[in-house]
C-alpha cells in the first residue's frame, strides 16, 4: 500500500473515531472530497470488509472496484458472472455490471413516492413508477436510508 495513501486513510479513520466517539468508522478520503455538506454512509459488509461506504451508486462501485477488485462496469454476454459476497447475502450469481445496484438493496435504500407512498427498491423502478402510474407523473421520490447508514457532516472534517 502507497505510504502517503495509507497515512490519509489513517488521519480520517483517527477523525471519524473522534468524531463517532467508541466505534471507529473507516472511509476513503474521496468520499470525503467529493462531498460539500453531509454524506450518508454504510458499514461494507463484503466478506471481512472494515470500511464505510458512501451510500451512492457511483461510490459503491469506486469502492468495489479500488477494495474488493470487481470490474463493476463488466455487462456483456461474455462477462463471468460473480456471487455476491455481502454478509448473509443468499442471492444467485450475478454479472459484476448489476452488483452496484444489488449493493444498494442491502444498506436498505427505499425510495417512495410522494404521491401514492409505493416503496421501491430502486431508484430505476422509481422513475417508471412515476411515468407509469397514474397521479405519480409529479411525484418526487423521497429517499430513505437504512438503519446502519450514518450521516457525516463534512463541514467538521478537514478533507484536505
Amino acid at each position: 500500500m502507497n505510504t502517503d495513501r495509507s497515512s490519509e486513510i489513517s488521519m480520517v479513520h483517527d477523525i471519524l473515531q473522534e468524531y463517532n466517539g467508541v466505534n471507529p468508522i473507516l472511509i476513503d478520503r474521496d468520499i470525503l472530497r467529493d462531498h460539500n455538506a453531509e454524506v450518508i454512509v454504510h458499514p461494507c459488509n463484503w466478506q471481512g470488509c472494515t470500511m464505510h461506504i458512501a451510500v451512492e451508486h457511483k461510490q459503491i462501485s469506486k469502492h468495489l472496484q479500488q477494495h474488493h477488485g470487481i470490474n463493476t462496469s463488466a455487462t456483456s454476454e461474455d462477462t463471468q458472472q460473480i456471487s455476491c459476497l455481502w454478509t448473509d447475502c443468499l442471492h444467485a450469481r450475478m454479472k459484476p455490471g448489476n452488483l452496484t445496484r444489488h449493493i444498494l438493496s442491502h444498506l436498505g435504500v427505499r425510495w417512495i413516492c410522494s404521491s401514492c407512498e409505493a416503496t421501491l427498491s430502486r431508484e430505476d423502478a422509481f422513475r417508471r413508477h412515476a411515468l407509469e402510474k397514474l397521479g405519480c407523473q409529479d411525484a418526487k421520490a423521497v429517499v430513505k436510508y437504512g438503519d446502519k447508514s450514518l450521516v457525516i457532516d463534512t463541514v467538521y472534517i478537514d478533507g484536505d
